[in-house]
């Protein structure tokens, strides 16, 4: 069996005090920095909703150029029209939607979760 010689236990114990010290350190900096820094918020469905669509009409676009360019039909044209109707129609049901939420009988869903109503 062997032993340790009481000059290395106490070399050892000052090892791990000073690691231990370290450690602490870093945790206290982690915490002081957490404390400053704000908290990410996503932003609500309905906005990323309306970003999607807008993304998509976009895509759909590019599509329809890259295929006009390479078969040289005008076809796809007809999908083009379409396009500014339908995104207006979004845009229009989200600004409904926003302006009945911001109004003073209007219902906000994050304000009722914050009064604590929303988990019955």
């Amino acid at each position: 069996m062997w032993y340790m010689t009481e000059k290395k236990y106490n070399e050892k114990m000052l090892d791990l005090q000073i690691r231990n010290r370290q450690i602490e350190i870093r945790q206290n900096l982690k915490v002081e920095k957490n404390k400053y820094r704000k908290p990410f918020k996503l932003p609500p469905t309905s906005k990323l909703v309306l970003l999607a669509a807008i993304l998509l009409c976009l895509e759909i676009i590019v599509f329809c150029e890259y295929a006009m360019l390479h078969s040289g039909d005008m076809r796809a044209m007809y999908v083009l029209t379409g396009l500014p109707v339908a995104l207006a129609l979004v845009i229009w049901g989200y600004y409904g939607k926003a302006k009945a939420e911001n109004t003073v009988g209007g219902i906000v869903y994050e304000a009722v979760m914050r009064e604590g109503r929303g988990a019955e």
